[in-house]
């Protein structure tokens, strides 16, 4: 379910012109699918690390509320030669607007997201053998809770 609903909010960044592809899986992995994108101009990409967790939200009332504390790499083609400036440049200022881009599209879509908080971002530079930069983002997210998706209490055993 957090797969689908991050990819929605993904789908929805323009950052200055600037569009994100969506990608997952165990951030090991991430070479191999970094080296099949194509970072053209105007083209970045967000990659949802896993395995990913689930928090859960107990209420005396027998509410069992989700959390997802995820990991978003808000990447941008670089090169390896570049300086720190031309990093923060071309890299990690247009990744830091989309980190933010992305917190308020999460807040503003009460639609899929009940929930955010506990965000904090990590730049990096020339991540990956394909040169990459750009920020980190550890954000929590609670999903809608749908009565459809809702599972009912178990009945007491009474012996």
């Amino acid at each position: 379910m957090i797969v689908s609903i991050v990819q929605t909010l993904v789908n929805q960044l323009n950052v200055n012109g600037i569009t994100f592809d969506f990608g997952l899986g165990a951030n090991y992995w991430a070479n191999l699918v970094e080296d099949e994108f194509d970072f053209a101009a105007g083209k970045g990409l967000v990659y949802l690390d896993q395995p990913i967790t689930t928090d859960y939200q107990l209420t005396a009332g027998g509410f069992i509320g989700e959390f997802y504390p995820i990991t978003l790499f808000f990447m941008l083609k670089s090169e390896l030669d570049w300086l720190p400036m031309e990093h923060e440049i071309n890299c990690i200022e247009p990744a830091n607007l989309a980190v933010r881009q992305f917190i308020s599209i999460c807040q503003d879509r009460n639609d899929l997201i009940d929930e955010v908080s506990d965000a904090s971002a990590l730049e990096f530079i020339n991540l990956l053998d394909v040169n990459v930069s750009g920020k980190s983002l550890q954000i929590k997210l609670k999903p809608r809770n749908y009565p459809g998706v809702c599972t009912p209490p178990i009945p007491p055993v009474i012996p």
